[in-house]
């Protein structure tokens, strides 16, 4: 028999006159079709109103179905491939994705959200742009004096500055929160993030020249205003992802929606 002598693979090429190797699954079984059954069922002679194959006809059908039933495992495997692939490339995605939210985004979004709090509360929004004052935090400040219990005289004066849970939601406690966690977060967000930190070093240093200080205070706000927009809408994108409930506008505008912290006049 012709197929114990010639390798299936073989076969097939001798017969498309092409390498089976280099051709989709689809253009293997488009040209098989066309090469073997097209001309098999062109030879078939009718006779007294019957069709009737040859012997060469029929062995050639036997051919064809076998290359048939080949072809198609070959491209059932391949879509199954094709499949698993998109699958699993988009499952990795979603657990990265869901760990990015709980390892970072979850924590530097709630600092932004206090900003915006504070933004509505006291109406800020009303007298300064949001370019002019990406961020707001708090300070506390503990002032100490030290005087004579005799003459009531000032002899030293310090200032201390008061941490809690309020005033640690700040800037540079959301850019170091970036940086110890950079692997979760994306390039862009790391570089503002490395970068703001030198910035925000030296930009109330009145130490400095007056051009280059204004340099530095411009550079700030340019800096955590990207900061801020990059949160906003990675964060939305990531929630969107994993099937979890998400700001359209904020994932489009990078801006906070803040209309639930309104308050009345």
């Amino acid at each position: 028999m012709l197929c114990q002598l010639i390798p299936l693979q073989t076969w097939i090429e001798q017969e498309i006159g092409q390498s089976v190797i280099k051709l989709t699954p689809f253009k293997v079984c488009f040209l098989s079709l066309k090469k073997v059954l097209f001309p098999i069922l062109s030879n078939t002679r009718v006779k007294r109103g019957e069709r009737e194959l040859t012997f060469s006809d029929k062995l050639g059908l036997a051919f064809f179905t076998i290359i048939l039933t080949f072809l198609v495992n070959i491209l059932f495997k391949w879509l199954q491939n094709k499949f698993d692939f998109v699958v699993d490339t988009k499952k990795f995605k979603r657990e990265h994705y869901y760990k990015q939210l709980n390892e970072l985004y979850f924590e530097i979004y709630s600092i932004i959200v206090q900003s915006e709090f504070l933004r509505t509360f006291y109406w800020i929004e009303e007298f300064r742009s949001l370019k002019e004052v990406p961020f707001l935090e708090i300070q506390n400040k503990l002032k100490k004096y030290k005087s004579n219990l005799f003459t009531g005289e000032t002899l030293e004066e310090s200032e201390e500055i008061v941490e809690s849970t309020i005033t640690k939601f700040n800037k540079i406690g959301l850019v170091d929160h970036i940086i110890e966690n950079k692997k979760y977060a994306s390039q862009d967000l790391l570089k503002l993030a490395v970068g703001y930190r030198y910035v925000h070093k030296h930009y109330q240093n009145e130490n400095y020249p007056q051009i280059q200080l204004e340099r530095f205070q411009k550079k700030e706000l340019e800096m955590i205003y990207k900061i801020v927009s990059i949160v906003v809408v990675e964060f939305n994108e990531k929630l969107k992802f994993c099937n979890m409930d998400y700001n359209k506008t904020e994932m489009k505008k990078g801006v906070m929606d803040n209309g639930i912290f309104e308050v009345e006049k």
